[in-house]
């Protein structure tokens, strides 16, 4: 199923309301949106843990029905049976008892991409479910995707996940009417900080947040060449003669 940004908007403001009751817009309230109840509570997902590959690069493993996969672990190859609507995170993913939590971002990326993958495919007609269930044999997600936007369905979940995490309506309050710059692949100081607040505020990385931002029209891109960074005096002229 082929949707359009519109549509996968829809999808994602419709699921996040049917899990808080509604979207808030006040800026105090707004939190980090619990993506691993989300899992359980809104789709039904079995959310589990267990070394998915040796070298980290196997980040989950999702199941629309009962399937065996098989996975190249502890140096040899493994066949696991895998339960319908479960979950399957590699456990370096796993949350640590004390901070910090230097997986945080990833785990709430691969769990809402996840989670975006049986939305959509709860979308698709009866028939084509069916279809697609009796020749499932489980969909692992690995670092390859998390990276590249290739795939016309891998991107269309990438783009749901990041729906889920960062709602445009939370955007659009803490943002108002400020656009970011990026001057080739560089930001000022000030845009800097703003994208590192936004990303603590959702627990996201700066790649998802920055995609997101460029999603919904929130970053302007200019050449290098036009770089200005409004704290940087030694580069106003006006400072200099001042000085003089």
């Amino acid at each position: 199923m082929n949707l359009s940004y519109t549509d996968i908007e829809c999808q994602a403001v419709n699921a996040l309301t049917r899990f808080m009751g509604g979207l808030t817009s006040r800026e105090e309230w707004i939190r980090p949106i619990k993506i691993e109840n989300f899992a359980t509570h809104v789709l039904g997902l079995s959310l589990d843990y267990t070394r998915l590959s040796d070298d980290g690069r196997r980040l989950g493993i999702t199941t629309y029905a009962d399937t065996k996969v098989v996975v190249r672990r502890y140096m040899r190859n493994e066949v696991i049976s895998i339960p319908a609507n479960t979950l399957l995170l590699d456990e370096r993913l796993k949350q640590p008892l004390f901070p910090p939590d230097k997986e945080l971002c990833r785990r709430r990326f691969t769990i809402a991409h996840e989670c975006a993958h049986h939305l959509l495919h709860r979308m698709e007609p009866a028939d084509r479910r069916r279809e697609m269930d009796s020749r499932y044999e489980g969909r692992v997600y690995s670092l390859g995707e998390l990276e590249t936007l290739d795939k016309w369905r891998e991107w269309q979940a990438n783009a749901m996940a990041a729906a889920l995490l960062i709602p445009a309506k939370y955007l659009a309050v803490l943002l108002g009417r400020r656009r970011l710059t990026i001057y080739g692949k560089r930001m000022n100081i000030p845009d800097n900080l703003k994208l590192d607040n936004l990303c603590d505020r959702f627990k996201v990385s700066r790649t998802a947040m920055t995609l997101r931002l460029r999603q919904l029209g929130y970053v302007t891109v200019l050449p290098a060449s036009a770089y200005h960074d409004p704290t940087d005096i030694e580069c106003d002229d006006d400072f200099y003669f001042s000085q003089t």
